[in-house]
């Protein structure tokens, strides 16, 4: 086993999550917007769709994805729909939504929300067939295995990323909220992001 590969794998993994990207940007928008406790369940949501974009990997399903352009398209015209949807709710609930004390409803979704955002972006499954492949440690392993290993750990650190970014963002809320008006007007934040990440999604 070649540890120096695994070691790089998670510091190359640290630096492709922490660079400024969609999901960085909705998790630090959904703590300003609606506090620690949503970012954190939207930032495990996130994170647990990766499992299934490795098990995607291990099948080879992720490779069929690569090759036929027709089931690409689909699967990326379902991923940013669902985000303009979610653009419109967020538009039509803002009174609601946007208040300090959210109803449950709002605060279970959030993990729904952010697992279903990975789930339907095919580009994950994408990322990782360019990544994972390049990083295989064993020699004698079988690469599924070894496949497995590296979403572990790839879940691990963005896992701590994602819920760091969130408490750090959380604790810069009550300076955006200083402005009453800035604040009433967050939901716009929230509906841009997702409208940027349904066009990243489907070009």
């Amino acid at each position: 086993m070649n540890y120096d590969i695994v070691l790089t794998f998670v510091l190359s993994s640290l630096a492709l999550t922490i660079s400024p990207g969609p999901d960085i940007l909705f998790v630090i928008s959904q703590s300003f917007n609606k506090g620690k406790k949503q970012a954190i369940m939207t930032s495990l949501g996130l994170t647990t769709g990766l499992f299934f974009h490795t098990f995607l990997l291990i099948i080879g399903f992720s490779l069929l994805i690569k090759e036929n352009q027709n089931l690409f398209f689909v699967l990326k015209f379902l991923g940013a729909s669902y985000l303009i949807f979610l653009a419109f709710k967020t538009f039509q609930n803002r009174k609601e939504i946007y208040q300090n004390d959210l109803p449950i409803r709002f605060i279970s979704n959030d993990f729904k929300r952010g697992l279903l955002m990975n789930l339907l972006n095919p580009k994950v499954s994408l990322f990782f067939i360019v990544l994972f492949p390049s990083f295989l440690f064993h020699d004698n392993l079988n690469s599924q295995i070894q496949f497995a290993i590296l979403g572990i750990l790839f879940w691990i650190q963005a896992t701590f990323v994602f819920v760091t970014v969130s408490l750090f963002a959380s604790s810069l809320k009550a300076l955006v909220y200083k402005d009453s008006l800035f604040a009433k007007n967050l939901f716009w934040l929230e509906i841009f992001v997702y409208i940027f990440i349904s066009i990243w999604i489907f070009i």
